[in-house]
């Protein structure tokens, strides 16, 4: 069949067809590339696979967890099945963190049967060993540490869900979870929680919501993945900070500044309309990678076809230690030394940003600034990164 013919293996789908991410471990070092079926625009299927490492058995043992917990091979069945008609898409994202490997596998279409949908599937495994890590290894605590995730979205993101949601469930957690350097992000059933896209939904929880509970060993899970550096302001962790900030991004937000705006939109779909600030727009999007953060842009024209990402806005969440409504200017200034400029905000200029009287701190990072904003108790209230 000429479908068949069209399928092959491909590594990634940027410019270059290539992807490659390396965690340089004392036993050797791994790499990612993308593989997958294309049978059709409506049918495909990418996933993750590694090579490299030391013992080619622990990284087919990583291999064999993904087909397995991604359900590849189950979509790979189920797109022959709708050749003469239907979709299913599943892509995915995550990657290394040192010496662990982490990620997430999104299908939507007709996934199980006729009905579109969208399931996540997810799998976090150790590259010391290839095992399988739990949601228990992260903690000490993992019961403390799920009532405090609990809290957490019932008190701070609940108020902020639309009404309009058709599936608005946060409770109870969610059983899938990957892990990035700023947090954990739980992965919901779509009839639990679902966008306004009806995409199944995702939260990111920041390692500062569970902090006291992450295990502290040096050979713990969270020290080699970087969470306890991100969870409190530390010096590697600013060193981090200032690194992504000079390459324009923000960690684990999938936007850089130069980004073009309708791609960003037509990817993720807007939370809500954009708001207007001085001499820009902030948009909101959809995705557990956006909590808290905002696009900013032009606001030269009505619509947004020929907009860049002007800045990145983070008002909820924490980075490398940033936790807006948290951390101090004390505890900034402490760690990163003393602003390359700091200029006092007013009531009106506060109010023209959608942000609180205070002061404003920048650092130079190569050709960015980044902004501090705290609020008259000296709070951050705001991380802004613009060119």
């Amino acid at each position: 069949m000429k479908f068949f013919r069209m399928i092959r293996r491909i590594a990634c789908l940027t410019a270059a067809l290539a992807v490659f991410m390396s965690a340089c471990l004392a036993e050797g070092a791994f790499e990612i590339a993308e593989e997958g079926l294309e049978l059709t625009e409506e049918l495909s299927v990418h996933y993750p696979v590694l090579s490299g490492g030391a013992d080619k058995a622990v990284t087919e043992q990583v291999n064999s967890l993904i087909r397995e917990k991604c359900r590849i091979g189950e979509y790979m069945t189920r797109m022959a099945l709708l050749l003469s008609g239907g979709s299913l898409e599943a892509d995915w994202k995550g990657g290394i963190l040192n010496d662990v490997f982490s990620c997430a596998v999104f299908a939507s279409g007709a996934v199980e049967d006729t009905r579109p949908t969208y399931v996540w599937t997810a799998v976090t495994a150790d590259l010391r060993d290839g095992h399988e890590i739990t949601f228990e290894e992260l903690f000490t605590d993992a019961d403390t540490a799920r009532e405090k995730i609990r809290a957490y979205l019932e008190e701070t993101v609940a108020p902020e869900l639309s009404a309009h949601l058709l599936n608005s469930g946060l409770t109870p957690l969610p059983e899938l979870f990957y892990l990035e350097r700023s947090g954990i992000m739980l992965l919901y059933p779509v009839e639990q929680l679902s966008t306004l896209s009806d995409r199944a939904g995702d939260i990111r929880v920041g390692w500062n919501v569970v902090k006291d509970e992450l295990n502290p060993e040096a050979d713990g899970i969270p020290a080699r993945i970087g969470a306890l550096d991100a969870a409190v302001l530390t010096e590697r962790g600013a060193e981090k900070l200032r690194a992504d900030a000079a390459e324009g991004r923000m960690t684990d937000v999938p936007a850089i500044i130069g980004d073009s705006v309708q791609e960003m939109t037509d990817r993720y779909h807007t939370l809500t309309d954009w708001d207007g600030i001085e001499d820009g727009r902030l948009f909101a999007l959809e995705g557990g990678s956006f909590q808290g953060v905002y696009l900013v842009t032009d606001n030269l024209t009505k619509d947004w076809a020929d907009s860049k990402v002007q800045g990145l806005r983070m008002d909820r969440g924490c980075l490398w230690g940033l936790c807006p409504g948290e951390t101090t200017r004390a505890e900034w200034l402490d760690v990163l030394g003393e602003p390359d400029g700091s200029a006092e905000v007013g009531a009106d200029k506060a109010e023209a940003n959608r942000l609180e009287p205070g002061t404003c701190d920048y650092y130079r990072c190569g050709d960015y600034l980044l902004q501090l904003y705290s609020d008259g108790d000296g709070t951050l209230v705001s991380v802004m990164l613009t060119e």
